[in-house]
């Protein structure tokens, strides 16, 4: 039988992921002639050996990059830690190569740093990503969806790696460079995606050549990168507030918000009064079938939508069209799934996520299908309370909201009811709903929803943070 490997919890690791930048392009000096033994790196047979520049073996021309004086800055006052730097960035690839099976020359580099991390961590514990790329993609046209395949990565990154809340710091690319759009899209990420930061890169210098961090820079830019992973590490340790979207904290009674079918009171009452409350929300959206053009007005168009997103709420996908999906073929499914997928990219609206089965209707088809196009929730009815560890994601249970004594009384029961080990998942249509007013919630009841749990303290978040 073969010895189990015993995981070191004295030691910490680092994937070192990106582009040129983080591979390190600086001129390699005497500094490198001092090794220490407390910061090792997985070297390219995937053997922990002591770090020394050039870490990275994706080019001749590697040198000196951020990654070990990161690793001393985080040791400071650590006398019984040990570094570890897993190296897998590759000098020139763009954003578009670091997804699962994509290709980069001879190279798969999300694939081979999923793998050489997991390698890594048969040894130590992995703490967190640093990510340092964007020249590949500095222009107006791929400057515009970097920040959707950004995020898509990290939660590549965390599902892989099996670690949710896994701290992602992400760097400046040198504002030396002739063009400056990636800057303000990476700079969007703490905004968007929990457990992140930016470093910036204010002030250090190029080698020459516009593009590449001479030595001094490099190794400032891995100071930098560990007094954001620091505050990182600091904050994740502490309970998950209210508005930290890592996820969901155990003390507090948990709800999630959704809204279906892109009803136009969604955009008009719904969201001003979310904001108000500081409340995250879902909201799926289809493109609901009309009986005559003058129904248009009460749904949402895409700008609308687009509008939501750009207010922080995240958009979800209720199929293209409505359509029962137990009765469609799995091709036709794909083809719903795919069509509000689209849209999205479309609109600059990130991949969504979270699904909503048409009329709570869904199969084991269904199921699969949703699964292998990358979503990771999906709201079914029930009327019960979801539990986590217990429900599946891909069917989660929800109560329907309608202003009616028996549903009013059922929901209040169900928020009175509610305790800290269960979530309580709410779909609403229209607040109101003027075209089908058996499913209307009035604006009052919804205002009094909202009370409730501001007064009780509710930790209220969208789909996609279960």
């Amino acid at each position: 039988m073969a010895q189990e490997t015993k995981v070191d919890t004295n030691m910490d690791l680092y994937l070192l992921v990106g582009q040129s930048n983080m591979a390190g392009r600086g001129k390699i000096d005497s500094n490198e002639l001092k090794v220490q033994q407390n910061i090792l790196m997985l070297d390219k047979n995937n053997n922990w050996v002591p770090a020394q520049d050039p870490m990275h073996f994706d080019k001749p021309s590697a040198g000196v990059g951020p990654g070990i004086s990161f690793a001393q800055a985080m040791l400071e006052g650590k006398k019984k830690t040990t570094i570890g730097l897993i190296p897998c960035a590759w000098g020139g690839s763009p954003i578009k190569v670091w997804q699962p099976g994509a290709k980069y020359f001879n190279n798969f580099p999300y694939d081979e740093a999923i793998a050489r991390a997991k390698v890594a961590m048969q040894k130590g514990q992995l703490k967190g990503i640093l990510w340092h790329q964007g020249e590949s993609d500095n222009d107006a046209g791929r400057s515009k969806v970097y920040l959707q395949k950004l995020q898509e990565l990290i939660a590549n990154f965390r599902k892989d790696l099996n670690a949710p809340n896994l701290p992602f710091i992400a760097g400046e690319i040198g504002r030396f460079n002739k063009e400056n759009f990636i800057n303000p899209i990476v700079n969007q990420l703490p905004e968007e995606v929990a457990n992140t930061a930016v470093v910036s890169s204010e002030g250090l210098t190029d080698r020459g050549d516009h593009l590449h961090f001479n030595t001094a820079s490099a190794r400032e830019l891995g100071k930098r990168y560990a007094e954001a992973m620091k505050k990182l590490l600091k904050d994740t340790s502490k309970p998950t507030s209210s508005k930290n979207k890592t996820g969901l904290s155990k003390n507090r009674k948990k709800v999630v918000l959704t809204f279906d079918d892109a009803e136009i009171s969604h955009y008009n009452d719904v969201a001003p009064l979310l904001k108000k409350y500081g409340f995250d929300a879902t909201f799926f959206v289809c493109e609901f079938p009309t009986r005559n053009p003058d129904e248009k007005k009460e749904y949402m168009n895409w700008a609308q939508i687009q509008e939501l997103h750009k207010k922080g709420f995240e958009i979800g996908n209720h199929s293209g069209h409505h359509k029962n999906l137990t009765k469609l073929t799995p091709e036709k499914i794909k083809e719903e799934i795919e069509y509000i997928d689209a849209k999205c990219k479309e609109f600059g609206i990130p991949k969504p996520v979270s699904f909503a089965y048409p009329g709570n209707r869904y199969d084991t088809i269904s199921q699969r299908i949703l699964k292998e196009s990358g979503y990771q929730f999906a709201r079914a009815g029930g009327a019960k309370l979801y539990e986590e560890g217990v429900d599946s994601k891909l069917a989660i249970p929800s109560f329907t909201v309608i202003s009616s004594e028996k549903y009013e009384k059922r929901t209040l029961e169900a928020l009175k009811n509610l305790n800290d080990e269960q979530v309580l998942v709410l779909t609403f249509h229209g607040v109101p709903d003027i075209l089908d007013p058996d499913y209307s919630t009035s604006v009052d009841f919804f205002k009094e929803i909202l009370q409730f749990l501001k007064e009780n303290k509710c930790q209220v978040v969208a789909m996609k943070d279960l």
